[in-house]
Formats: C-alpha cells, structure tokens, sequence
C-alpha cells in the first residue's frame, strides 16, 4: 500500500470519525493525519454533484487499520494518513485557492492590492491563520443584519441604499460591507489545539487531558509517560494513571494524544473572484 497515493474517484464507504471543512485533497490528508485516530479519509471535490456536499474532509479508521472497501465514486478522492512518514504537526500551506472562500472566523479586514498582500498580512499577523481576498472583479454589495426588539434576527442584501434604508426602519442595526479588493483574516481560536510554548515541564497532578488518544502503554511512573511522549514524534501530550487510581483495569496506563493543530477553516464555499490562502508562518524561507 502506497500511503502517499491518492485515489481519485474512488470513496472509502463507512468507518467515519468526524468530517472538517478542506480546500483541498492535500490539505484533507493533513487532517487526518494529524487527527490522533484517523488512518483514511475520504474528500469530496468541487466537481461532486449529487447534493451540495461540498469542500467535506471525512477521517476515518478501522480496527483493521485498512478501508472496509473501496467504491469507485465521481467527484471524490481518497488517501490515506501519513502519520508514519510526515507527522509534522506544523505543515507549510502554501497553496492559494481561486474562487473560494473560508467562510467564517473573520476578526480583522482591510484594504490591500493583491492576494499576494493580503496573505503577508496574515503571515505577519500572531493571530491570523488563513485568509480570503475579494478582488477588484467582485461586484461590492452590502449585508446587514438587524436585532429586533424581541430578538428575532434578520438578514438583507442588496445595494448600499437599500441597507441604509432597511437600517434606518428599526431601532438596533449592525452593518457590515463585503467589499472589492478586501482582505478579511482569520483566526482559529474557535476550533480545538494546542499552541503551547517549546518545552512544558511541569507535571499536572490529578488532572487529566480527557480524550485525543493515539494509543496508551503500561509504565511503572509519570516520568516515563512523558519520555515516551517526548520521544514519539506523534505524542504532543500525554495522561498518565498512577497506582493508587480506584479501578485497576487502568492504573500504569499512559495514554499518548495529540490534536489538529493546523488551520482549518470552519467553512469553505464557492465564491466567485474571491482567493484564499492560509499563513505561511511555517514556511521556511
């Protein structure tokens, strides 16, 4: 099994962890492999037209460690982790996607004059994570939003007239332009991860990191728990169950974890002369 190759048109059917929104094929492959069980993955492309799945990563995992089947399917690829031969938990994203758009986690925007600006704005940005630009071709319209009085939310599009119009019919407006040659960044702080400093010594007594298990091994002490971990290139952290714990079944486990620490966007859309990208703050220069 090439662990590298990946099957275009080809489903992986079943055995579903979770699905995350991915601009890519490549992209969905880093998912999976930084998820601490995902073993395969199935992506859904652009080209896929039997609903308006779109853009959806679906990780997947078996107890026999291969695929259940493998369907032949128009408009989706599959592949597998590369947990055993690139596990860097920190990938350069370096590729640029036209006509998309990373819906969502928007905490900044700003005029600039290319994509190319707006990503090394991102880069140079400690919070942004990925990106979207609106080019000079995109036809500005405005969006708002309005807050009745008995919280029923509303939402309208049309010309900046029309917003203003609508805006002032009501009591509480909050309004917002999505605008030619616009560079909206992004964060992730919404989703899950660990953005910890370069060497956390310190052991937590009576706390334990519920969940994002690789696998555990039976050890005599805390100490070799975080060796261990230290010493696999897929642990990022670790829990350990000491001797004393009430059920015996568990006591010398240590249990080796990790998450997704890359940036991935909450949503991913079609969107005509939009460019998104991601920072390229791992890229080595």
């Amino acid at each position: 099994m090439n662990v590298t190759e990946i099957l275009e048109n080809t489903d992986f059917p079943g055995s579903d962890i979770t699905f995350l929104y991915s601009p890519d094929v490549e992209h969905c492959q880093q998912l999976c492999t930084q998820h601490p069980s995902c073993l395969f993955f199935t992506y859904i492309r652009a080209d896929w037209t039997r609903d308006n799945r779109h853009f959806y990563c679906y990780l997947k995992t078996t107890s026999s460690r291969e695929p259940i089947a493998q369907n032949p399917l128009r408009g989706v690829s599959s592949g597998f982790s590369l947990k055993s031969c690139s596990p860097d938990p920190s990938p350069c994203l370096f590729q640029v996607y036209q006509n998309r758009d990373f819906l969502g986690a928007d905490y900044r925007f700003l005029f600039t004059a290319s994509y190319e600006e707006c990503q090394t704005v991102c880069t140079q940005d400690p919070h942004c994570q990925f990106f979207t630009f609106l080019n000079g071709d995109y036809t500005p319209y405005f969006v708002f939003q309005v807050k009745l009085s008995f919280f029923e939310d509303m939402s309208v599009q049309g010309t900046p007239e029309s917003a203003m119009s609508g805006c002032q019919s009501v009591k509480i407006c909050i309004s917002s332009i999505i605008c030619s040659k616009c560079c909206r960044i992004s964060t992730g702080k919404h989703l899950t991860g660990i953005h910890s400093p370069k060497c956390l010594v310190p052991l937590f007594l009576y706390v334990d990191f519920r969940g994002s298990d690789i696998r555990f091994e039976l050890m005599d002490d805390p100490e070799t728990c975080q060796s261990t971990c230290s010493a696999d290139r897929n642990c990022q952290f670790y829990s350990y169950v000491n001797v004393t714990f009430h059920n015996p079944d568990y006591r010398r486990r240590c249990y080796l974890k990790r998450v997704i620490t890359m940036p991935a966007p909450p949503k991913v859309n079609k969107l005509y002369n939009a460019v998104s990208g991601f920072s390229l703050k791992n890229c080595k220069v």
